[in-house]
């Protein structure tokens, strides 16, 4: 007994503890490399800019689905027996993968700041016309019309957020009035992308289960 607690101490230790110790250190001496003091690093943001808890809710919320998504289809993809689900294992990898790539460019707004918009808006476009190319079977079969939904509000919001603008001085509104929409449908599209992919992971699990019960 004693033994197996060692062991698992040691696990959780090498798999955990240490992986995180290296990335808040790399977190302070990178942000110190870069003119920006550890206090400003480890504090929250709310707190740092001493700013009402409404601010950037939405989009704090929108970071939770996506990395609540990428969790779920994951953890279920890695964590529950295959039997003759593989290419729907498959399919929940990549959603969760994708997912989790989302959720850091989303975060750290790369597409805005170092990557470019329109060669991400691309990659991210392909891929998702890749995973209903290979596993339009499993789409079908798992809900596909809830996927094609929230890749069509997130694509909607993508041409928003592209051509802003442009819409400005073509429409009778206000920047601040696309803005609101833009974010509106990207939050709506990325609560209906995490609908599906806990929707796929719970059929997923059950059938593993009922397999297992056989």
């Amino acid at each position: 007994m004693a033994r197996t607690k060692g062991h698992n101490l040691l696990k959780a230790i090498i798999v955990a503890v240490i992986p995180s110790l290296i990335v808040y250190a790399l977190a302070i001496n990178l942000s110190a490399m870069a003119g920006i003091k550890g206090i400003l690093v480890i504090r929250d943001l709310a707190q740092t800019c001493d700013s009402a808890l409404g601010i950037g809710l939405i989009s704090n919320l929108g970071y939770l689905l996506w990395i609540a998504t990428a969790a779920i289809a994951l953890f279920t993809a890695y964590g529950t027996p295959t039997n003759s689900q593989h290419k729907l294992k498959e399919l929940l990898l990549c959603g969760g993968w994708f997912s989790f790539i989302l959720c850091i460019d989303d975060m750290f707004l790369l597409h805005d700041r170092y990557i470019g918009q329109t060669f991400l808006y691309v990659v991210y476009a392909v891929f998702a016309f890749l995973i209903v190319f290979r596993f339009r079977e499993q789409l079908i079969k798992n809900g596909g019309e809830i996927f094609i939904l929230a890749t069509t509000l997130l694509a909607f919001s993508v041409l928003t957020d592209k051509f802003q603008r442009d819409l400005v001085d073509i429409l009778p509104v206000k920047y601040e009035t696309i803005q609101i929409f833009e974010e509106g449908v990207k939050f709506l599209g990325i609560s209906s992308w995490f609908y599906f992919w806990w929707t796929t992971s719970s059929k997923f699990i059950r059938k593993a289960a009922s397999h297992e019960n056989r």
